[in-house]
Parts: C-alpha cells; sequence; structure tokens
C-alpha cells in the first residue's frame, strides 16, 4: 500500500532507502526506484532503546527527509534520534514531538483508501499513479517454479491466512471443500502463508484430499507450503500462478501489485479501506449492517460476514476473475 508513495517520491527525484522489518523487506526489495533497503530486527512491542539508539548512530547525516509510515511512537523514535532534518508522519501514540511535520489521523472508518492516506506523507507535485506495482523478473520466478515443481500458470494459490485475526479469515472448511473441487477438476492446489499458517494450511489439504478422491477422475495435486517458502519465494510463486485465492491479507495486495486474477475475501474489514488495487480482482464482500466493525473476533459472535460467503460463489468469481 505505501508503493505509490515510493513512486511519488521517485518521480520527485529523491534518493530513497526504506528501512523494513526482515518479514517485509523482500516487499520493498520487488519495487522499482528503491537504492537500499535497511533491514532492522526489532521485536514487536519492544522499546528496545539501546537498540535504537544504536541503530540512529548507524544513519546520522545520511538523510534529509524520513517518511515515517507506521503511526508508532518507536517508529519515530530512531529518526529523531539520528537527527534526520525533516520527519514527516501522523500524529499518533503521543508522538508529535518527535515529528517536524504532522498528519491529523483521520478515524479509521473515514480514512478512505490506504493508498492515498499514505500519500499524502509524500511529494504532491509529481505525477501520481494509484495503483501499486511490485516486479519480479522471469528468472526468480522460473528458478521457485523448478524448485518447488510447479508449471506456470498451471496452479491456483490459496492464501488462507489473515495475521489481524479470525474475523477476516474465512472458514476453514469452505477453504478445503473449495480446494478439494478444485484438485477433483485436474487443478493443482498451493496453499501460502506464514509459519503460524502452516497448521491451518494442513487441515485445509488433509480435508480437501478424501473430496477430490470420491470419484475416478484424475485429481490434481495439493501442496501445503505455508511456513515452508521466504516472502520472496511467496512473492515468485504467486507471479507464477494461474489465479489467487485469499482474505484481506498481505498477500492479497501482493497479488494485486503483480496484477493477476485474484478473488479476495472481506469480512470485518472493508474493501473501500484496503482493497486490492487491481483490475483483474473480484472481490466478494456482503457488507452486512454490522460491518465492517474491524474486530479480531466477530464481536457478535456468528460470522456471518464471511460464512455467508458460500464456496460456489467464490467458485463462479473465480471463474470471472480468470476473464478479466
Amino acid at each position: 500500500m505505501t508503493e505509490p508513495l515510493v513512486n511519488d517520491c521517485v518521480q520527485a527525484g529523491y534518493k530513497i532507502t526504506v528501512a523494513a522489518l526482515p518479514h517485509i523487506a523482500a516487499v520493498y526489495r520487488a519495487m522499482h526506484g528503491i537504492e537500499q533497503v535497511l533491514e532492522w530486527s526489532f521485536v514487536r512491542k519492544r522499546i528496545e532503546l539501546i537498540k535504537r539508539i544504536r541503530t540512529a548512530r548507524l544513519i546520522r547525516d545520511q538523510f534529509d527527509i524520513c517518511i515515517i509510515c507506521p503511526n508508532s511512537f518507536k517508529s519515530a523514535l530512531i529518526p529523531w534520534l539520528a537527527k534526520v532534518i525533516a520527519r514527516v508522519g501522523y500524529l499518533g501514540e503521543y508522538r508529535a514531538w518527535l515529528l517536524t511535520k504532522v498528519f491529523a489521523n483521520p478515524d479509521r472508518h473515514h480514512r478512505g483508501s490506504m493508498v492515498d492516506f499514505y500519500r499524502k506523507l509524500g511529494p504532491s507535485e509529481v505525477a501520481q499513479r494509484d495503483v501499486p506495482q511490485l516486479f519480479v523478473s522471469e528468472e526468480l520466478i522460473n528458478r521457485e517454479l523448478t524448485q518447488f515443481s510447479l508449471l506456470r500458470g498451471e496452479f491456483t494459490v490459496i492464501a488462507p491466512g489473515a495475521e489481524y485475526g479470525v474475523a477476516k479469515r474465512w472458514p476453514v472448511e469452505y477453504y478445503a471443500e473449495l480446494a478439494g473441487k478444485i484438485s477433483l477438476e485436474g487443478g493443482t492446489v498451493v496453499i501460502l502463508g506464514a509459519v503460524s499458517d502452516h497448521e491451518v494450511a494442513e487441515k485445509i489439504k488433509n480435508s480437501a484430499l478424501p473430496i477430490s478422491k470420491r470419484t475416478e477422475k484424475t485429481t490434481g495435486l495439493i501442496k501445503n507450503l505455508a511456513g515452508h517458502t521466504k516472502l520472496s519465494q511467496a512473492i515468485a510463486l504467486i507471479a507464477g500462478a494461474k489465479c489467487l485465492i485469499s482474505n484481506d491479507s498481505g498477500l492479497m495486495h501482493i497479488g494485486a501489485a503483480l496484477s493477476i486474477p485474484q478473488v479476495a475475501i472481506f469480512g470485518s474489514s472493508s474493501p473501500l479501506h484496503t482493497p486490492p488495487l487491481n483490475e483483474r480482482a473480484n472481490v466478494l464482500w456482503l457488507s452486512l449492517s454490522c460491518a465492517p466493525c474491524f474486530k479480531r473476533d466477530c464481536p457478535l459472535g456468528h460470522l456471518r460476514c464471511l460464512r455467508g460467503i458460500s464456496v460456489d460463489q467464490v467458485g463462479s468469481a473465480v471463474e470471472n476473475c480468470l476473464t478479466l
């Protein structure tokens, strides 16, 4: 979602360095115009002050402007300690005194597109592009396809995870039924995700296999690669896939930025806020009276926003996105 901001900075003539946590650094390496990606390994929810002071010393006097995308106090601390002249970010976590240019942080229900939210922090005098783009070399795609014994455009990626919580995840049994049907038709399914998604992915695979073996028809493969790929490999595999089926998640946005056919399933979040910006995307969202609630778990206990989206609906959406 920050890639159009990066592109704006490139168009404005900036020389760009991005500092990112290791688990997302690969996304920035797939963006054009970035000269350097720094991996900062900080533990989540810890201040680690001494480590931040040391990190700040390493970048002191190297940068004129720092655009701080996260809203946390911690993320604004290093540029301040490094004495970067211009420090730009949104108001949040009592950090206004760490910034030189502060933007009011709109309520998430009225924030609109996150692409526009981030782009506001950058230069405004450039020809702007609204759609995020990632770039993967053919060499890298072919190498990863060979490593995992896959054929270009001959497999469907399923990404059943969503880090934020259960209220963003289409039910496991639905994914299993869908994977079984794809396999029954001779298709190959690759399940991608983080280490934390591996157990769920294994349930999907194990539940799907009996579905795909109910007839004597030749069935395709179901590969559980969740937790078995680096993010750079997952990006390459998505770039080589026939299509992507996912929840509202990071992998959804990667698929959108790679412009592959995709079906994006929304529950507690809103496609008005974090849509897959891709002309080849088919979004499924019921827009119930209780949605979007932006909760990790369904506050009403029924999860109708996701359970109401059927396997047949997703299957039809897949067919539609493949014709776009």
